[in-house]
């Protein structure tokens, strides 16, 4: 009667294991002893990191956790603390994330909290991608299903999530069943059901209760690092805000703010059209509009930087065509600061530029470009009528201001005869330069 009692429980405890009731506390990937590289903790403070992902996935999420991780890498604290509260985002986004994550020298704990908060969607898969996964009380996961307009492509979006998350899973030991229903069918799991299903290592009501509970556990890291965390007395939290750039991109990353941007940048641009050589619209739309792309992910950090820079050397050179007293090298200059700072944020291959190497060529740059708009300025203010063409065209009359256009370039004009009236579009004849302003007539 006992062996049948036992042979009962030996065999329920095997059949819930096989369908992923009952799980280790810490996920063990299968990796050769001679490729490890242990190392324990056991000191009186240990130092954790507290990052957050709240709100869209977005590739501003991307950047800031990728910036963060790089300034953490290589120091001495002991575990990253992601805190989610996510509705999901772009795929794309988490992918980066997770990358991130698998890059990592630091253990990373993923935490659903605080009560209330959940990691639905795509902020599921970066829940699962921490080295340990914990959710508190009154908080869900899951509702993962991809949203694409057409049922050909959704289906190829899908597949290729799945096989993510087969490899996710088999490397974080979680059980793909479950999380591929919340793929397929968009379910949704309560911190408890996760745990029982092996979604999750554990269910833990506060930070400091994660770390009493992995006390003495070995957590194998990516980079073939072995932590076991021995024992500690105190847990010192740095928390990690964004900064102001990364604050204001994540900001951007909302998608209705993206899409006032975009809406901002189109009517800007119209604007602009309807009233060439004005260029405040071009530039608030160039801007609106690249900033509104980079919300959207359609395009990323790096290549924002790219289109930054490349912005600022055209309102630099538009500063030698139009008469706009150093405000579009300003402009440009500001741009190029900004573009230089995003450049290299969100790649594997290069570290960011050190801030004094932005810093010397931003002076370097506006000392060179200072001297040429001087030049030009003063060649301008001294030639004689003879170095330019002798007929323009009016672009715009408002009030008193006339603006001629001279072989693309746009000067200030006052008439001969102070009675005389223009049109636009109307050729008129210059007369002579008078302190960078024409003196013009009517075309004889």
């Amino acid at each position: 009667m006992i062996k049948k009692i036992l042979f009962t429980i030996c065999l329920t405890i095997l059949l819930d294991l096989c369908q992923g009731k009952i799980i280790p506390s810490i996920p063990q990937p299968q990796i050769p002893s001679s490729q490890i590289t242990p190392k324990i903790i056991e000191k009186d403070t240990i130092k954790v990191v507290v990052l957050e992902v709240k709100g869209p996935v977005t590739p501003a999420t991307a950047w800031y956790l990728s910036n963060k991780f790089n300034k953490y890498n290589n120091k001495d604290v002991d575990f990253i603390l992601i805190t989610i509260d996510s509705e999901g985002g772009l795929l794309s986004s988490m992918v980066e994330i997770v990358k991130i994550f698998f890059n990592s020298n630091h253990p990373v704990i993923t935490y659903v909290y605080p009560k209330g908060s959940r990691a639905a969607s795509a902020a599921m898969f970066i829940l699962i991608a921490g080295h340990l996964s914990v959710m508190s009380e009154s908080t869900n996961t899951g509702a993962s299903t991809p949203l694409v307009q057409d049922p050909t492509l959704q289906n190829k979006v899908i597949q290729d999530l799945l096989a993510f998350t087969r490899n996710l899973c088999q490397k974080r030991n979680k059980n793909y069943e479950a999380v591929k229903e919340t793929i397929i069918n968009s379910i949704s799991y309560t911190e408890k059901e996760a745990l029982s299903k092996n979604i999750i290592d554990m269910i833990s009501s506060s930070p400091n209760q994660i770390f009493e509970k992995i006390k003495g556990k070995t957590i194998n890291l990516d980079t073939m690092i072995q932590i076991t965390l021995k024992r500690f007395d105190q847990i010192e939290y740095i928390k990690e805000n964004p900064n102001i750039l990364e604050s204001f991109f994540l900001l951007i990353a909302n998608p209705s703010i993206a899409y006032f941007l975009l809406t901002i940048g189109f009517w800007a641009i119209i604007i602009e059209l309807n009233n060439p050589g004005s260029l405040v619209p071009l530039i608030v739309g160039i801007i609106c509009i690249s900033l509104g792309l980079f919300g959207l992910g359609i395009i990323s950090v790096n290549i924002l930087g790219i289109i930054f820079i490349i912005f600022s050397f055209i309102l630099m050179l538009l500063e030698l065509k139009i008469q706009s007293y150093g405000i579009l090298t300003i402009l440009g200059l500001i741009t190029f600061i900004l573009g230089s700072l995003i450049l290299f944020r969100n790649t594997n291959i290069y570290h960011p530029l050190p801030v004094g190497t932005i810093a010397i060529t931003s002076l370097a740059i506006l000392s060179i470009f200072g001297y040429i708009v001087y030049a030009v300025l003063s060649s301008k203010k001294y030639s004689g009528i003879e170095q330019i063409p002798k007929v323009g065209k009016i672009v715009k009359i408002q009030g008193d201001k006339i603006l001629v256009k001279v072989e693309g370039i746009l000067w200030e004009a006052i008439p001969l005869n102070p009675n005389t009236k223009f049109e636009n579009e109307e050729e008129v004849e210059i007369k002579k330069i008078d302190n960078l302003v024409l003196i013009i007539d009517k075309k004889q």
